[in-house]
């Protein structure tokens, strides 16, 4: 009995201090938007932006496009993200493996990845959805496209956690996702030409799953003028 009323003793203890931690993750989380976001204005508004210019080297196409005779894939990189396009020509369903693709940046580190349009709601579904990213279906003769970002959870910090799913869309936009820089304070972009980058994309078909390795370059790199 008295084990029992230890127990609802420290139930209002236990309650506050989870509150408490949550209180915790949230401050420093607006913390960490709030810099991020003065960071951000300081640098557009100081810095000029880079513009990319790329070429699938592998397999080698003169342009931006590769196809088998199962499906076709159709990209566009940004320094922000890569849209990609995929058709499944075959009469079967095939499944998107998402939550195994691999982006291998210029600097050869592997990254793991969200597919969406937005970022920040890319992210937070990954939050709310135990840090899986579901496959995604494309039926047969059908069209599956989104934009392939960084994922990068836990976030600045190393403990945001949860706290991706209490703030709101567009100040997650603010933090650094980027695939490649955007502004100088960022990275120099001008060192990356001729340098390359990869995507790992998993493709299951009936019975069994494919790799699909393709190999960019970053063949100029412009400083835009917005004067």
């Amino acid at each position: 009995m008295s084990s029992d009323l230890n127990i609802y003793k420290l139930a209002p203890l236990i309650r506050v201090s989870t509150e408490k931690q949550e209180k915790q993750v949230f401050s420093k989380l607006n913390r960490i938007l709030f810099i991020s976001i003065l960071l951000l204005i300081a640098g557009c508004t100081t810095y000029q932006p880079y513009r990319y210019s790329f070429s699938l080297v592998e397999p080698y196409t003169k342009n931006l496009k590769y196809e088998d005779g199962d499906i076709s894939f159709q990209f566009t990189p940004a320094a922000e993200h890569i849209r990609i396009s995929m058709h499944n020509k075959s009469e079967n369903t095939v499944h998107f493996i998402s939550n195994k693709v691999e982006y291998i940046d210029p600097w050869g580190e592997s990254h793991n990845i969200l597919f969406g349009w937005v970022f920040a709601s890319a992210m937070k579904d990954f939050a709310k959805n135990d840090l899986y990213l579901n496959s995604i279906r494309i039926d047969p003769k059908s069209t599956s496209e989104g934009n392939i970002w960084i994922n990068i959870w836990p976030g600045p910090g190393g403990d945001i956690g949860e706290g991706w799913v209490t703030v709101k869309d567009t100040d997650i936009e603010y933090l650094d996702h980027g695939m490649l820089p955007e502004y100088a304070y960022q990275g120099n972009g001008t060192e990356l030409k001729d340098t390359t980058f990869s995507l790992i994309l998993p493709i299951e078909f009936s019975g069994y799953m494919r790799n699909y390795e393709f190999t960019f370059m970053i063949t100029g790199v412009e400083i835009i003028d917005r004067k």
